[in-house]
């Protein structure tokens, strides 16, 4: 009874302390948070509440968060109840506006079992996740999830987006094998997955394989980086349509390219082998396909020219904030847009990686989420992302 006397004596103090802030200030206040901050915040009064959980307000925080580059690691040596060894699964965002780390997923098992863990999307501040086999997506931010239909045999994740006229959140997979090659869709608030076919006869030629790295959202298609056959073309999906075609990559073709949205622009950042310097292109005229170099920056060679890597996206990261490198030391390494170093932060666990995943969190609320039943027989118990957190 003390307690409950005490928390609302607590409750009516924050009330009378934020009573004479106009709504409107509190309100960009919260805007301005992260969406950890802004749900603990909802509890001070019910102001507050009323505030942060308005729709528009979600969509409006969503829109002014950062894209934020993802970076996981395993931190072990931990012993569980049973005296086996264990080690934390962790996902952390890295936001380079302010150096600081947010925690994404995190959760603890044997070593085997967190192998079979795996990003394999980001759209609007869900992640598309893997675990035993089963494909999830999931809310970071409000630690919501609900399961996807079962892949077929065979198949390849190629790319999770929105699809803008039903509102739906799709899982686009090919399968190269029996009874025969095609793309197909995996829907989030769906049982069921359907075939697509293959790219036109036209193009068929050009793509005789599944895309190779993450795809970038853009214009409402996804765009897969150069692939190395046939002249470097870049591979795009129209969501709307479901039609494919191909796209002229940039003029310079680097050893390593990857694909991402930009302020609304396509861009590619791209290095040799040695990652001495790195380019920043930008797509500036998308009808007539004609690229520009907006940056060309050259890092300290003492320092990267020796570390060469085969996937780019574990080890590398590019935005207008700067560019993030993982050393040999396991080192993450932030320098500038001038290629000066900023801020050097030494990993606390092992196997360290960058994604080219960004997560920019969301608030915002959906129905599949609302209807997931987390009570089932098996099928459908919540998965370990959130262990920790």
């Amino acid at each position: 009874m003390e307690g409950t006397t005490g928390a609302r004596k607590r409750q009516r103090i924050a009330s009378a302390a934020t009573a004479y802030i106009p709504d409107d200030v509190i309100r960009d206040i919260l805007l301005r948070l992260p969406s950890r901050s802004v749900l603990r915040f909802r509890a001070v009064c019910k102001a507050w509440l009323r505030i942060a959980s308005d729709p528009k307000f979600a969509l409006e925080h969503h829109r002014r968060q950062p894209s934020l580059p993802l970076v996981s690691f395993l931190r072990g040596g931990a012993v569980d109840g049973k005296g086996v060894d264990a080690v934390d699964f962790c996902v952390e965002a890295l936001d380079l506006r302010t150096d600081d780390f947010r925690s994404v997923v995190r959760f603890t098992d044997t070593n085997e079992r967190c192998g079979r863990f795996g990003i394999h999307g980001s759209c609007d501040g869900l992640l598309l996740l893997s675990f035993d086999d089963r494909l999830y997506v999931c809310n970071p931010a409000t630690h919501q999830w609900t399961r996807l239909p079962t892949p077929l045999n065979s198949s390849r994740f190629a790319g999770f987006y929105r699809h803008d006229h039903t509102g739906e959140y799709r899982a686009l997979f090919y399968r190269g094998s029996w009874p025969g090659s095609d793309y197909y869709i995996l829907v989030a608030d769906s049982r069921k997955g359907r075939g697509i076919g293959l790219p036109s006869e036209k193009d068929v030629y050009k793509f005789k394989e599944a895309p190779s790295g993450p795809p970038a959202l853009h214009r409402g298609s996804l765009h897969w980086p150069p692939q190395q056959w046939e002249n470097h073309y870049i591979l795009v999906f129209n969501t709307v349509t479901e039609v494919f075609r191909g796209l002229l990559p940039p003029p310079v073709i680097r050893k390593h390219m990857s694909l991402l949205e930009m302020e609304n622009n396509l861009t590619i950042f791209s290095c040799g082998e040695d990652v001495t310097m790195v380019e920043l292109w930008l797509l500036q005229d998308y009808e007539n396909q004609k690229w520009i170099c907006k940056h060309r920056i050259e890092l300290p060679a003492m320092k990267v020219s020796t570390y060469r890597f085969k996937e780019p996206w574990h080890v590398f990261f590019m935005s207008e904030e700067g560019i993030v490198l993982v050393n040999p030391q396991q080192k993450l390494l932030h320098y500038d847009i001038n290629g000066d170093l900023r801020e050097s932060f030494r990993c606390d666990g092992c196997h360290l990686k960058i994604t080219l995943y960004t997560l920019k969190e969301s608030l915002i609320r959906h129905r599949f989420f609302e209807m997931q039943n987390n009570v089932g027989d098996g099928e459908d118990e919540p998965p370990p992302f959130f262990w920790g957190l």
